[in-house]
């Protein structure tokens, strides 16, 4: 072997490493991983795993607080880059631990309020859970359960699910595909987080529901199971705050008693 051809191998070895920790990146690998202060991690346990292993896709993004938009949306780089810390996909094999039905992530961001903001090809734009983020800090936000609205789902919750009628009308004209669902439940105080985390500052996010945004993905849109129905509900407006209790209802008159 000359020494040309031995630089050469070296040189692709190197490039080739680079190129897995740069995949790595999103989600981190535990193997790799030290904390960074300025940043804060989301703690998410994702499924059901594939035959596999892999968790299904799941978006989370950051929202602004004045203008209930999203930071990061469809077209404005590439979500997986070391650079987009406002936007995460969380999908694959890159795990730190699994329980049979879910892979545990681990994920860098931004400081600030986040959101599960979508699955496979749905935004859960029309209300889902979010969450606040500080830096330095483990927020574990819980299990993120998703699927296809196809009655096929493992999960019951996700198996029940359907379409309402127009999105059900309009995709089979379109020929596009069907909707996904997504079932968040909650961080408990009794899930057990491996002593890799446990050994940073751990938070176990308090989850707010309906939290409303834009379509950041540019694609179909749904609701978060386990949400109230929204006929009567209003959007969240400019410089509300999604942490503010519901204003109390207005009492009505009332009728004497016969």
């Amino acid at each position: 072997m000359t020494r040309s051809f031995r630089r050469l191998v070296a040189l692709l070895a190197l490039a080739l490493l680079g190129a897995t920790a740069a995949s790595a990146n999103r989600p981190v690998d535990q193997r790799r991983f030290a904390l960074d202060p300025n940043l804060g991690y989301i703690v998410v346990r994702v499924g059901p795993l594939g035959s596999g292993g892999g968790a299904p896709m799941v978006y989370f993004v950051r929202v602004d607080r004045e203008k209930h938009t999203a930071l990061w949306s469809f077209g404005a780089g590439n979500i997986d880059s070391r650079r987009v810390l406002d936007g995460a996909q969380i999908s694959g094999r890159n795990h730190w631990a699994v329980d049979g039905q879910t892979g545990l992530y681990v994920v860098p961001v931004n400081p600030g309020f986040w959101v599960v903001g979508g699955a496979g090809a749905t935004t859960f734009s029309l209300g889902s859970y979010g969450f606040e983020v500080r830096a330095g800090e483990m927020t574990y936000v819980g299990t993120v359960l998703t699927g296809r609205q196809n009655g096929e789902s493992p999960i019951p919750e996700i198996a029940a699910s359907r379409l309402s009628p127009d999105l059900a009308s309009f995709g089979t004209l379109m020929n596009i595909v069907m909707s996904d669902a997504v079932l968040v439940r909650p961080p408990a105080e009794g899930d057990a987080l491996p002593a890799a985390i446990t050994a940073f500052t751990v938070t176990r996010a308090e989850l707010v529901p309906d939290v409303r945004f834009d379509n950041f993905l540019r694609a179909l849109v749904n609701r978060a199971l386990g949400l109230p129905p929204i006929g009567h509900m209003p959007l969240l407006g400019p410089g509300e705050d999604p942490f503010a209790p519901p204003a109390p209802a207005e009492a009505g008159p009332t009728t004497p008693a016969p």
